[in-house]
C-alpha cells in the first residue's frame, strides 16, 4: 500500500493557525478512553451516518450492510485506542506517514468501493460523513461518564478530526498512484461481476415459489417477484401492498398496526381457497442504503390449513365421542349408585326386620320355651320357633309376619284352645275337653282374639288359625281331647 511521505515536523502552534487538529499529551490520554465505550452509543452512530449520507447523496449509491458499518467504526475506534495502550502519541505527520498501517482497513475498503464503480472523490466525502456521525456519538456519551467534563468530549471530537485528517492525506495518495488504465480495466470487472450478481439475485427471486415484495414506508411497491405477478398480475410498481394483496387497511399506519414487523399472520389475499402466512421485515436493519424499505413475504400454506383442518376435525370427532362416552359413564355410574344404596337399603330393611323378629317373637318364644315345663307346651313352643325361623330362611311360604309374632304372644292354654277351634270344635267340646266351664272357654277366646287381632265372630278366629298352622304339633281330632290339658 503507498504511504504518505513524512513531512517535517510541525509545531502546535503553526498547526493551530494552519487549522490542523492538535491535541496535547495530556488532553489526548483524557480523551482517548472514550473510545472504548462506542458500542453504547451505535444506534446513535449508525442513525446519524445514514442521515449524513443521505443529505451528501451517496446513500443510494452504498451497499453496505448493518454490519459492515459497524466494522468500519471500529477499524478507527479501535485503532485509537490500541495507541493510547501503546503510548503512540498520534501526531498529524505519525498518522499521515501510516508507518503500523493503521488505515489499513480504510485503505481497503476505498478500493472496495472504487473497484464497484465509486470514485475516489466520492469515498473520501463518504468518509468525511463518517467523522461527523462519529463525532455525534461520542457527544451522546454522558458528559459524567467516566467523571468526564464536557471538555473532555470536545476533545475526543478533536482527536477524531486529526485521524480524519490524516487519513484524508493517505487517500488522495492512494488515488494518484492508482494508474487510471488500471482502474478502467478494474472497472470492465467490476461491472461484468455485477451483472453476473444481479442476474444471479434476480433468478433466486423469481424462481422461488414465496411471493416478495418490497415496499417503501408509504406502502408503496418497488419490486415485485415473478410469483407474486402470478396470483397478483403485472404492473404492481407504484400501487400499495394493501391494493395488491386485497388486505384491509387504508393508510400506512394502519397497515403497520395490522402486519407488525417480525410477527406472522395468515391471510387470504387473493381470495378463493388459498391460505398464506404474511410477514413484514424491515431491510433497514440489514443494510442502512435500505433504510425504509420493507420486505413482504408470502409463503402459500394452503396444503399445510387443509391437514391442520382435517386434524382439527378428527379431533373434534374425537372429543365428541370421547363426551358421549363420558356421560355414558357418568349415567352408568349414578345407576350403580342407585342400585347400591337400594341394596344397602334392603339390607338396612332386612337387619332391622332380623331384629324385630328375634326381639319380638324369638326372644320371647325361647323364654317360654325355657320356662314351660310341660311337655306338650314346650313342643308347641318349639314348634312355633321352628316356623319363624323356617320364614327367616325363606322355606315358609304365605304366613304373615304379623300373625306369626301375634301367635308368639298366646299363653299355653289359649294355644291349646287354638289348636280345638282350627279343628272345628265347639265351645262347650271344648270345656267337657279341657274339664272347664264353658265360660273359662269363652275368656280364652276372648283373649286369643284381642292378641291376634281378629274381630267378629269364631269363624273369622278359625279362618286365621287354619292360615297360620302350627308346626310340629298334632291337631286334635272332634270330639277327642285326651292329652290336652289348660295351664
Amino acid at each position: 500500500m503507498p504511504k504518505a511521505v513524512p513531512s517535517a515536523p510541525v509545531s502546535p502552534a503553526s498547526r493551530q493557525m494552519s487549522g490542523l487538529p492538535c491535541l496535547r499529551t495530556a488532553s489526548w490520554r483524557r480523551a482517548a478512553p472514550l473510545f472504548r465505550d462506542m458500542d453504547s452509543v451505535m444506534d446513535v452512530f449508525l442513525e446519524r451516518w445514514t442521515v449524513y449520507m443521505q443529505a451528501a447523496g451517496y446513500l443510494v449509491f452504498t451497499t453496505a450492510r448493518r454490519a459492515d458499518c459497524i466494522a468500519a467504526c471500529h477499524s478507527l475506534t479501535n485503532h485509537i485506542v490500541r495507541h493510547l495502550d501503546a503510548g503512540y502519541l498520534p501526531t498529524f505527520e505519525r498518522l499521515a506517514g501510516n508507518s503500523d498501517n493503521w488505515a489499513q482497513d480504510l485503505v481497503a475498503s476505498g478500493l472496495r468501493h472504487m473497484r464497484r464503480g465509486i470514485t475516489g472523490t466520492m469515498y473520501l466525502g463518504c468518509f468525511k460523513t463518517f467523522i461527523h456521525a462519529l463525532e455525534d456519538a461520542v457527544h451522546a456519551l454522558s458528559p459524567g461518564r467516566r467523571g468526564s467534563p464536557q471538555r473532555i468530549l470536545d476533545d475526543a471530537c478533536v482527536l477524531l478530526r486529526l485521524y480524519g485528517a490524516a487519513f484524508e492525506e493517505i487517500w488522495m495518495e492512494v488515488c494518484l498512484t492508482v494508474q487510471r488504465d488500471e482502474h478502467h480495466s478494474d472497472m470492465d470487472e467490476v461491472l461484468r461481476r455485477l451483472t453476473l450478481e444481479k442476474c444471479r439475485f434476480e433468478n433466486v427471486l423469481n424462481t422461488t415459489s414465496d411471493g416478495v415484495l418490497v415496499m417503501d414506508a408509504q406502502c408503496r411497491v418497488t419490486t415485485a417477484n415473478r410469483s407474486l405477478r402470478q396470483y397478483a398480475g403485472e404492473n404492481l410498481t407504484g400501487r400499495t401492498a394493501w391494493d395488491i394483496l386485497g388486505l384491509e387497511s387504508d393508510s400506512p399506519e394502519e397497515f403497520f398496526r395490522y402486519y407488525p414487523v417480525g410477527q406472522t399472520v395468515e391471510v387470504t389475499p387473493f381470495g378463493g381457497d388459498l391460505v398464506f402466512r404474511l410477514s413484514v421485515s424491515s431491510l433497514g436493519d440489514i443494510s442502512l442504503a435500505s433504510s425504509g424499505e420493507y420486505l413482504v413475504l408470502l409463503t402459500n400454506i394452503t396444503p399445510h390449513v387443509a391437514q391442520r383442518e382435517i386434524m382439527e376435525e378428527v379431533i373434534r370427532a374425537r372429543t365428541a365421542a370421547l363426551e358421549k362416552e363420558k356421560r355414558q359413564l357418568e349415567e352408568m355410574n349414578i345407576t350403580l349408585r342407585t342400585v347400591l344404596n337400594n341394596a344397602a337399603a334392603e339390607r338396612e330393611q332386612s337387619r332391622a326386620e332380623l331384629a324385630a323378629s328375634l326381639q319380638d317373637f324369638l326372644a320371647p318364644a325361647l323364654a317360654r320355651l325355657v320356662n314351660t315345663q310341660d311337655k306338650a307346651a314346650r313342643r308347641s313352643h318349639a314348634a312355633l320357633i321352628q316356623d319363624q325361623v323356617h320364614r327367616m330362611l325363606g322355606r315358609t311360604g304365605g304366613n304373615s309376619d304379623a300373625g306369626n309374632r301375634r301367635l308368639a304372644r298366646l299363653t299355653l292354654a289359649e294355644l291349646n284352645v287354638c289348636r280345638f277351634i282350627r279343628a272345628g270344635h265347639s265351645t262347650k267340646e271344648i270345656a267337657a275337653a279341657f274339664g272347664i266351664s264353658p265360660e273359662t272357654v269363652q275368656t280364652h277366646r276372648k283373649n286369643i282374639r284381642r292378641k291376634l287381632g281378629v274381630r267378629g265372630h269364631d269363624a273369622q278366629l278359625a279362618a286365621f288359625l287354619a292360615a297360620h298352622p302350627f308346626h310340629g304339633d298334632e291337631t286334635p281330632s272332634r270330639g277327642n281331647g285326651e292329652g290336652h290339658e289348660i295351664g
